[in-house]
């Protein structure tokens, strides 16, 4: 079948939902390398690494940056089965989904808001189980054309900072948005100056509309103490570092970065050194744990930036992948080692979006490569 017939992936959900299919389909297939973990197994287990199981795992004293998991992989989960899962694989944290993109399957934002009882004893079942909350996470486009969109968006952003304010987690995840262009009704994302209206739209975003707004919604989490850290997405207004700094610089400095390197591997970006600029700036708040997997025969014909349908695995240039099955993991090893270097300790929280493996399977094997690469923890076989 010709690759233009093919039905693109149109959303968010619908890219996510595509790919719980592809993987489940392919876990079935390759069903010898993708078996879950038994109960209490370490992750290194599912990847066939039975030896490491048997390991004995040493660590610095002092806390360095933990591992942790983006809680839409399983959302089919209750949030006390969530918990079980974590524990078993042995992940420290979780970036738990408040609303919009990734919606709020383990998180009953305004009933948790309404209720301090409720507040607590959510907050107790994961200190108690000593993982900790890295963020709530709300990614949407609360600059929307559409009005009434980007007000429900918007306020899903402000009640998610509360949120956080009020359970001490204090960052929140999210992406800037993209504005129209003055008189449509759909995000226009400017990725060309070739011709003066292009370049009159780009400025009437960042003055009307975008400085505007995170001006507003940074002095709005500022008075709460919440850092809100946006990803860097191709789609919208800020997709790397300089649109990040630009932003920044123009609405205050507790808007930083979620920096997700399968974004920046996206864009042909080195990543070591947006660590570095990004260090600099002391404004890395929060990082995903995802990888690419670039395919050279692809990339060569079509470059990085393809739109070809996420389902059409063949032709793309690019996919996601688990970490360490798109770049090795002497690159992530440099990326570990330069975030050490800029004072970085917080958590990398995986986040599972491989058509090639199943969730449980991914987050495992993502895992299992972090705790390879990381500088506070080795194993004695």
């Amino acid at each position: 079948m010709p690759r233009q017939s093919a039905k693109p992936t149109e959303s968010l959900e619908a890219r996510r939902e595509f790919l719980r299919k592809a993987a489940t389909g392919l876990a079935a297939a390759f069903a010898f390398e993708n078996r879950a973990p038994a109960t209490g197994a370490r992750p290194e287990a599912a990847g066939g690494f039975a030896a490491a199981s048997q390991a004995k795992e040493i660590r610095d004293p002092k806390p360095g940056i933990r591992i942790g998991v983006f809680d839409t992989a399983f959302r089919e989960l209750s949030t006390e089965q969530l918990v079980e899962l974590i524990k078993e694989l042995k992940i420290e944290a979780v970036e738990i989904g408040s609303g919009n993109d990734p919606g709020n399957a383990h998180c009953d934002r305004e009933g948790l808001l309404a209720d301090d009882a409720k507040r607590r004893a959510y907050a107790a079942l994961f200190e108690k189980n000593n993982i900790l909350i890295s963020a709530f996470s709300c990614h949407g486009n609360p600059v929307h054309p559409d009005r009434e969109k980007a007000q429900r968006e918007d306020r899903v952003y402000r009640r998610s900072i509360d949120l956080a304010a009020r359970m001490g987690v204090n960052r929140v995840v999210c992406f800037s948005g993209c504005p129209g262009d003055g008189t449509g009704k759909h995000p226009n994302w400017i990725q060309s100056l070739e011709t003066p209206e292009y370049e009159q739209i780009l400025q009437w975003q960042w003055r009307e509309v975008l400085i505007p707004y995170w001006k507003d919604l940074a002095g709005y989490a500022r008075q709460r103490n919440v850092k809100i850290a946006i990803e860097l997405d191709s789609g919208y207004s800020v997709f790397n570092v300089g649109t990040l700094l630009n932003l920044r610089h123009a609405a205050g400095d507790n808007v930083g970065v979620n920096l997700d390197f399968s974004g920046i591997f996206q864009l042909g970006i080195e990543p070591m050194a947006v660590v570095k600029k990004l260090g600099e700036e002391g404004c890395i708040y929060h990082m995903h744990g995802k990888d690419i997997f670039i395919d050279p025969e692809n990339t060569a014909v079509n470059g990085l930036t393809d739109l070809t349908p996420y389902s059409d695995l063949a032709h793309r240039s690019w996919s996601y992948a688990d970490i360490g099955f798109g770049h090795d993991l002497a690159v992530w090893k440099g990326i570990a080692q330069t975030l050490r270097a800029v004072g970085y300790d917080h958590v990398i929280s995986i986040e599972h979006e491989s058509p090639f493996t199943s969730e449980r399977v991914g987050v495992a094997r993502s895992a299992q490569a972090l705790e390879q690469v990381l500088l506070d923890r080795a194993q004695i076989l």
